[in-house]
């Protein structure tokens, strides 16, 4: 997160700146999804007016309803805005969205901050991190969730920031790691509805202040390895910050002029324990101040490589050389600093393949009065910045961005953008139109030519402004596309249901590993239809302090059949699947189960 306002505000700097278990599978209770006169849809798509002015669009298929409060969700931040401006209070909370009881239904995992002045441990339970279990499926089809933080055994307490969900024992449920400021916690899902916390034993205990972390298989042995971003050193006893306006304004402190620290890259050992790694991985590099992570195949090695979003100091790109080891590359392949040359303040990630030409891209959200930054991957990991090309400068300039996800959420192939926007300080004493508050964004992707802003016609969630930090993806009703979960500060997390018109039907695909990981996170999928590819990635990281899920949704007409579907796995292995009919979910379990025809 970048804390300063480059031409009107200068911060005054402060020194001294912190074993495979397939009987526990349970089949998904998913009903048929609806075609919803898909004739009548895709008429409407074609027929699509021209843009009438800057980030105008009429008639656009992408629409979200805000279901929070009436699906039983009415979450606050604890660790928010206070009087005193802790650096701590700015980066608000993660979410996961993971199935943790393998019932079929998406649940839902909130971070929760404190206050050093108001320990979150006096405040009790309203303050611990939260888990939310999916009830939709035991009601009439709206969405429901209740909470069931205290069962589960996950009352916790702590400047919670992100969060990933990774199987990372392969015992069949998903575990939580949970960063924070001072400490991280994993917690392992017991398969009965608790987690224990098995961090000590497990070996990933750490002081540091993290961000974001990964789960994904970097070494292909078949176990989940964790990657975490940490951010800068700060201490609460530091001197207060001011801008330099007279008279001054009370702020956070920010990332200029404090000592990053080394992100940590723990490789799990396969017996329930890992070993950090970083230094002799090649990560540990001393001055970063990451924000986010992902991991992707960026080269096409079918090897997992390692993106890091860093706030004022350039991004990294890890490429992965095999055997745990990799190079930093991100200034000779285009992603460590914006079009212009600058080190960007890197907060979120988004990654998907936007054009459909087989290669996974990247966009990273910046600091207000800069701009969005978009990176074409053009193979081999070579990118290229196109986010002027694109039609994104001009609509992200006077934003602050930190979540942000691709996402197909009209089903018409093409990944949509959305951005999750706010400010770190409240600048509005200083009338000088500097927002605190700022709508959400959500951005229709034109064919792979050009993202247009579609938000003032996307539903009254965009109408509206807010303090928004992290965002995740996933079908929480199973009704066949994504929605999403945002959090946000000073306000109750949002949950958007997606009420898009749909260009086609979904399929959901699920991916089961065997001599892979058994969370197939970060695994590619490429789907032929018609004789036209097109590829997905199984999340592992991104977002911004999120995890999200990892089943895929499959755009497809009503009636046509797969030519082909092709996974490459953890481990590199290639598989094919020839020819799939079309259902509501397909489950593929790695060595060809479950496929009508499978082969290596």
């Amino acid at each position: 997160m970048r804390v300063s306002l480059r031409v009107m505000i200068a911060v005054v700097g402060i020194a001294s700146l912190l074993a495979f278990a397939f009987w526990r599978l349970r089949p998904a209770r998913i009903e048929p999804i609806a075609s919803d006169n898909m004739a009548d849809q895709r008429r409407l798509l074609v027929q699509w007016p021209a843009e009438k002015g800057p980030g105008s669009t009429a008639g656009s298929p992408i629409r979200f309803t805000s279901v929070g409060k009436a699906a039983g969700i009415d979450f606050s931040y604890d660790g928010g805005p206070s009087p005193q401006h802790f650096m701590t209070e700015q980066n608000g909370g993660g979410v996961a969205l993971f199935d943790f009881d393998q019932d079929g239904w998406l649940d839902i995992f909130f971070t929760n901050g404190s206050h050093f002045e108001r320990p979150a441990e006096q405040v009790g339970p309203t303050a611990s991190q939260r888990l939310y279990r999916n009830m939709t499926g035991t009601g009439d089809g709206e969405m429901r969730f209740e909470d069931v933080t205290a069962t589960a055994g996950l009352t916790a307490f702590g400047f919670g920031m992100g969060c990933a969900a990774g199987d990372y024992d392969n015992d069949g449920y998903p575990d939580l790691f949970v960063c924070e400021y001072g400490r991280q916690r994993l917690w392992h899902n017991r398969g009965d509805g608790t987690f224990d916390d098995v961090t000590q034993p497990a070996g990933v205990a750490d002081s540091l202040w993290s961000a974001s972390a990964a789960f994904g298989d970097l070494d292909g042995d078949g176990n989940l390895d964790l990657y975490v971003a940490n951010y800068v050193q700060w201490s609460p006893s530091e001197p207060a910050c001011y801008t330099q306006h007279r008279p001054p304004i009370h702020i956070s402190c920010g990332p200029l002029g404090r000592k990053g620290q080394p992100d940590r890259l723990y490789h799990n050992r396969g017996d329930g324990g890992f070993d950090e790694v970083g230094e002799a991985a090649g990560i540990a590099i001393p001055n970063g101040k990451g924000l986010d992570v992902v991991l992707a195949d960026f080269n096409g090695d079918r090897k997992l490589d390692i993106y890091v979003a860093n706030d004022t100091v350039e991004n990294y790109l890890f490429l992965n050389r095999g055997a745990m080891q990799f190079d930093e590359v991100g200034v000779s392949r285009g992603v460590a600093v914006a079009a212009e040359g600058t080190a960007m303040s890197g907060m979120g990630i988004a990654c998907a393949d936007y054009n459909g030409d087989g290669h996974f891209d990247l966009s990273v959200t910046n600091f207000e009065n800069e701009v969005n930054s978009f990176f074409e991957n053009l193979g081999d990991a070579a990118f290229r910045p196109v986010n002027s090309q694109l039609g994104l400068n001009s609509v992200s300039r006077p934003m602050l961005g930190f979540g942000t996800v691709l996402a197909d959420f009209d089903l018409d192939h093409y990944p949509d953008l959305f951005v999750a926007n706010g400010h770190v300080w409240d600048l509005r004493p200083l009338a000088m139109g500097h927002a605190y508050e700022m709508p959400a964004q959500v951005l229709w992707n034109d064919h792979g030519q050009r993202f247009r802003d579609v938000s003032q016609q996307a539903g009254d969630y965009f109408r509206q402004k807010w303090i928004g930090r992290a965002v995740a993806t996933g079908d929480l009703d199973n009704d066949g596309d994504t929605d999403l979960v945002v959090t946000q500060l000073g306000h109750a997390h949002s949950v958007l249901r997606n009420d898009s018109r749909r260009a086609s039907r979904s399929i959901r695909l699920r991916l089961i590993g065997t001599t892979g990981s058994r969370d197939a996170l970060g695994a590619r999928v490429e789907f032929h239809i018609a004789g036209r590819a097109w590829t997905l990635l199984v999340p592992a990281g991104g977002g911004y302090q999120a995890s999200s899920d990892s089943r895929l949704l499959l755009a497809v007409d009503d009636g046509i059949k797969f030519d082909q579907l092709r996974v490459v796995w953890s481990t590199g292995r290639e598989e094919f699947w020839e020819p799939i009919n079309p259902g509501s979910e397909i489950i593929l379990i790695e060595g060809g189960t479950q496929g009508p025809a499978g082969r290596e």
